[in-house]
């Protein structure tokens, strides 16, 4: 799988799942968020790696306020 690296340039929200429920959380700026490449590609919410814990997150959310990184 290969993996694109995001800074979140502005805070947004991430849903983690906690117990039986999805949790929101926010994703400061600075955060790195990784995302499988192809996973822009579409609308709705992505699976992401943030603060080494799996994590849903709105593509647009990604795509408008993240900056790829190496």
């Amino acid at each position: 799988m290969a993996l694109s690296k995001y800074r979140i340039s502005s805070p947004t929200i991430a849903l983690l799942q906690e117990d039986e429920s999805r949790v929101a959380h926010t994703v400061l700026a600075g955060d790195i968020v990784a995302i499988e490449r192809q996973a822009l590609d579409d609308d709705g919410l992505v699976e992401v790696t943030w603060n080494e814990r799996v994590a849903m997150m709105f593509t647009q959310d990604v795509r408008s306020r993240g900056n790829r990184v190496e």
